[in-house]
C-alpha cells in the first residue's frame, strides 16, 4: 500500500496549491448565492422576506432549510411549509442565514462520495459538528457566549479543506482516502500531512479566506486542532475542537481531553451531555439531510 505520493508529485501538489491559495488563481468560485448572503449579512436593514428571496434561488438549500425546520426535536413537522415558517418559527434569521451560507458555499465543491473523507462522511460530521458546536455555545455563560449562527457555520465549515483537495485533485485525494481509512483518528492529520505535505486546517482556513467569509469562520477552520490556541476568535475553534473531540468519542463525556476543555470554556458536564442528547435526537434526520446533499 502506498503511505505517501512520490516525493516530486508531493512537493509539486503543495506548490500548486499554495500558489493557488495565496494568489486567489483557480480556485472554485464562491456560489453567487453564497456571496449574495455574506453581502446581505452585512446590511444594516437585513431582514427576513429579504433572505428569503436569496435562499429561494436555491432549491437544494431551500428544501434543507425545510427539513431543518421540519426535524422531530422542534414538533413542527409538515406544519412548517415555505421557507418563511422555517425560518420564523423555528430556525431564526441568522440560524437560517448561516446554515444556508455554509449549505451554498460547501456543495460546489464535490468528491467522491465513499470512505472517510468523502462526501456523506464529511457532510455528516460537519452537520454534527455544526449542531453540537451550536448546541454547546447557548451552554456557555452569557459573559463568553458566542454568536449562535456563527457557532453553526463555524461547526459546517470547519473541514472545507478536504473538500477543496478533493475537487482540485481527485486521484491523489482518492489515495489519500484509502490511506486515512487504515489508521485511527488521532494520527489522521499527521498521516495527511506527511501524504500531501498540506493539512486541510491549513487548506481551508485560506479558502475561506479567499472567499471572504467572517474571520471567526477562517479561525475555527486553521485553528480547531489546537485546544491550547488563544488568539481571536479563540472561543469558537475551541467550541468546534470540543465538539469533535465528543463525537469522535462517541459520546463520552468524561475523557480527560474532554474534561480539561470544559473547565477552560466554563462548561459543566449536565450541559454537555444535554448538548448531546439534542445532537443524538436529531441523527437520523441528520443522515437524510447528508443524502439529499450529495445526491
Amino acid at each position: 500500500m502506498m503511505h505517501t505520493l512520490d516525493t516530486s508529485r508531493k512537493q509539486n501538489l503543495a506548490d500548486d496549491l499554495r500558489h493557488r491559495l495565496n494568489k486567489g488563481v483557480e480556485l472554485p468560485v464562491l456560489p453567487e448565492i453564497s456571496r449574495e448572503l455574506i453581502f446581505f449579512r452585512n446590511r444594516v436593514n437585513a431582514d427576513i422576506p429579504g433572505l428569503v428571496a436569496i435562499v429561494q434561488k436555491d432549491a437544494v438549500v431551500s428544501a434543507q432549510l425545510l427539513r431543518q425546520a421540519r426535524m422531530s426535536i422542534y414538533g413542527y413537522g409538515a406544519r412548517i411549509k415555505t421557507v418563511d415558517d422555517a425560518i420564523k418559527q423555528v430556525i431564526g434569521f441568522d440560524g437560517a442565514l448561516h446554515l444556508a451560507l455554509g449549505l451554498s458555499a460547501g456543495k460546489s465543491l464535490r468528491i467522491e462520495q465513499d470512505g472517510p473523507l468523502g462526501m456523506k462522511n464529511m457532510w455528516l460530521n460537519s452537520l454534527q459538528t455544526a449542531v453540537l458546536t451550536h448546541a454547546l455555545a447557548k451552554e456557555l455563560p452569557v459573559s463568553s457566549r458566542p454568536d449562535p449562527g456563527l457557532s453553526y457555520l463555524a461547526g459546517l465549515m470547519h473541514d472545507i479543506g478536504f473538500l477543496l483537495i478533493g475537487s482540485l485533485y481527485p486521484h491523489e485525494f482518492s489515495k489519500l482516502n484509502r490511506v486515512i481509512e487504515e489508521i485511527d483518528e488521532m494520527h489522521a492529520r499527521e498521516r495527511e500531512y506527511h501524504f500531501i505535505g498540506l493539512t486541510h486546517d491549513m487548506v481551508g482556513s485560506m479558502l475561506l479566506r479567499n472567499w471572504g467569509l467572517p474571520e471567526e469562520i477562517v479561525v475555527a477552520a486553521a485553528e480547531h486542532h489546537f485546544y491550547d490556541y488563544d488568539g481571536p476568535h479563540a472561543i469558537y475553534a475551541k467550541l468546534v475542537y470540543l465538539a469533535n473531540l465528543l463525537i469522535n468519542n462517541d459520546g463520552v463525556v468524561c475523557s480527560e481531553n474532554s474534561m480539561a476543555m470544559f473547565e477552560k470554556l466554563a462548561l459543566d458536564e449536565v450541559a454537555v451531555q444535554r448538548s448531546l442528547e439534542s445532537l443524538n435526537e436529531m441523527r437520523s434526520e441528520l443522515e437524510e439531510m447528508v443524502y439529499e446533499l450529495v445526491a
